[in-house]
């Protein structure tokens, strides 16, 4: 029991950066696409990049946990093959060091040969999640799941009013891993010029109201 433990203990591993790839996530639905810095790809601008990992690197964390592991369909259709529900969905039966856990996986609208290959290693992908496998990133893509609106970072720091608020945001940006050109480097810039001129709005009198009539005459000693 305590060796069937350790190894399924070794399921929930963070993988390495090598190992991960990156799904961007526009801020609006309606940006302007163009070449992303971050991904590499060709999408709105500016997004959100949520790492994620894919089918190979599940199966190679599968295969060193358990070289015997295996999956099996819930049900079969007429011809003996996985069976496909109304929904396009493959249930399925992922068994790692003795133990069996449920998945479900579709084919992301895809067809043919590729749309089954797809709702395989998406249903190991969520059966393999069920185990601990890259827990960690599903928990980060829950908003992506939920098809829940990514935060406008952007729009917040500008809406924002002071220069810890915007510290803040920046901050809150970075820990979510926010492209360094089109958002990082644009509220850190927002963020020292409003330093800047709360450093010169501090640096004034406060005593001295600006509707007292003696208010110019005494700035100007």
């Amino acid at each position: 029991m305590t060796n069937q433990l350790d190894a399924l203990k070794k399921l929930r591993e963070p993988f390495e950066a090598s190992e991960m790839g990156q799904l961007p996530k526009p801020y609006k639905k309606d940006s302007d696409k163009g070449n992303c810095k971050v991904c590499g790809g060709y999408h709105g601008l500016p997004a959100a990049h949520l790492d994620f990992v894919g089918h190979a690197a599940v199966t190679g964390r599968l295969l060193n946990v358990d070289p015997e592991w295996t999956w099996e369909p819930m049900a079969l259709d007429e011809h003996g093959a996985p069976a496909i529900d109304r929904n396009g969905g493959l249930w399925i039966r992922l068994t790692v060091c003795g133990v069996t856990r449920p998945g479900y996986g579709d084919a992301g609208g895809k067809a043919g040969g590729n749309a089954v290959k797809e709702a395989i290693g998406d249903a190991i992908r969520n059966a393999g999640m069920r185990f601990g496998i890259a827990l960690d990133l599903w928990h980060k893509g829950d908003a992506l799941e939920r098809d829940e609106p990514v935060r406008d970072w952007i729009t917040e720091a500008d809406a924002a009013t002071t220069a810890d608020e915007t510290l803040t945001i920046w901050q809150e940006a970075r820990l979510a891993k926010a492209d360094r050109d089109t958002i990082l480097d644009p509220i850190a810039a927002l963020g020292a010029t409003r330093r800047e001129t709360e450093k010169q709005e501090s640096a004034g009198d406060p005593e001295l109201d600006p509707a007292d009539p003696n208010w110019r005459a005494e700035v100007e000693k």
